[in-house]
């Protein structure tokens, strides 16, 4: 075991890999052979935590991309991976921050709540936009047929006013 152990540490040390810790914002640059080309896929997330020691040790990497949590377990000494870049050291208190994922869930939950309550208010203002609309609309027909009733009434008014002097004209003339 201990000559295994020695074959192992002599691997290790010749990978340059930084300290990780729980609560590390990281940027996880790694290989990615997709039939022929080979590209470099970048990962940046929270450390939510360490496992293991030596060449067998891994460490868990959180993201939140819009409404889902993705979670990657990296081994620390593939050598597949290019490069890791701290971003950001946190001060945490655990060595595993698996509560982030009930807060990413907790926080989907308010985000659904908020959209829905945003919906509503956007249905609330559409609906009294048209209300509006539809009392504007009353209004304007209540006030064109005052204006027509009025128009009527003034005909009215000066038929009878031309009938009156009709017949006073035909009076005098009759006289």
């Amino acid at each position: 075991m201990d000559l295994l152990r020695e074959f192992e540490l002599k691997e290790v040390a010749k990978i340059d890999r930084p300290r990780l810790k729980a609560g590390d914002i990281v940027r996880v640059s790694m290989k990615i052979t997709e039939g022929d080309k080979t590209r470099v896929q970048v990962f940046e997330g929270t450390v939510i935590g360490v496992r293991g020691s030596g060449p067998s040790a891994t460490f868990t990497v959180r993201r939140e991309t819009g409404r889902f949590g993705v979670e990657r377990i990296f081994p620390l000494y593939n050598p597949l991976i290019t490069e890791i870049e701290i971003v950001k050291r946190q001060k945490v208190r655990r060595a595993k921050l698996n509560y982030l994922r009930q807060a990413g869930r907790r926080r989907v939950k308010e985000d659904e709540l908020s959209m829905q309550r945003h919906i509503q208010e956007e249905e609330n203002k559409k609906r009294l936009a048209e209300e509006a609309k539809k009392r504007e609309e009353e209004k304007k027909t209540k006030e064109e047929a005052a204006k027509k009733k009025a128009e009527a009434a003034a005909k009215a008014k000066e038929e009878e006013a031309k009938a009156d002097a009709s017949e006073e004209k035909t009076e005098e003339k009759s006289e």
